[in-house]
């Protein structure tokens, strides 16, 4: 099952693609979006990211998508669920990015909610994890709304992370 295309109040969602490569570099060298992601992003790795997501697609029937403002068609940002590893055991994880002109806006917590609906009701996922560098109060609060709990403080990336999950009410392993 794959849900390629997803609406939100504002946003309309495409799965990424590699049609979508020059948002996707756009936004990986965008130094204000990149400070809390690992910072900005060479053209190959750029590439060597959305080969990965694309990936999470073949493999899982999910991934990103690319978000749009549906009045305007402007390029918000991305956001979607993939299989990592953190912490040494498999996750479904909640990532999301937005340009900065869309910051404070609300739309990554409608991104999230959206996204994570689909983790529980179409792949019956028992739970979905999401992290920050610990000083990204901001994405915090973000988890917080969607409805993410704190389950504690890890190390990703060699840096200090905050982990939150989000338990699926409808699955009872969860």
């Amino acid at each position: 099952m794959q849900v390629e295309l997803i609406e939100t109040h504002r946003l309309r969602g495409e799965r990424v693609r590699k049609l979508h490569c020059h948002i996707w570099l756009d936004m990986g060298s965008n130094p204000e979006v990149m400070a809390t992601l690992g910072g900005t992003w060479s053209r190959e790795k750029a590439q060597e990211k959305m080969r990965w997501n694309c990936e999470q697609w073949e493999r899982y029937g999910h991934g990103q998508w690319m978000f749009f403002d549906k009045a305007t068609e402007a390029f918000v940002g991305r956001g979607g669920i993939r299989r990592v590893i953190v912490n040494a055991n498999e996750e479904v994880e909640l990532g999301y990015a937005l340009m900065p002109e869309f910051w404070g806006k609300g739309l990554a917590v409608e991104i999230g909610k959206k996204v994570v609906s689909i983790a529980f009701d179409v792949f019956c996922y028992p739970s979905v994890v999401c992290y920050t560098l610990a000083n990204n109060k901001k994405s915090e609060k973000v988890m917080q709304k969607i409805g993410f709990s704190f389950e504690g403080n890890i190390t990703h990336a060699n840096m200090p992370h905050v982990l939150y999950r989000y338990r699926n009410p409808s699955c009872s392993a969860a």
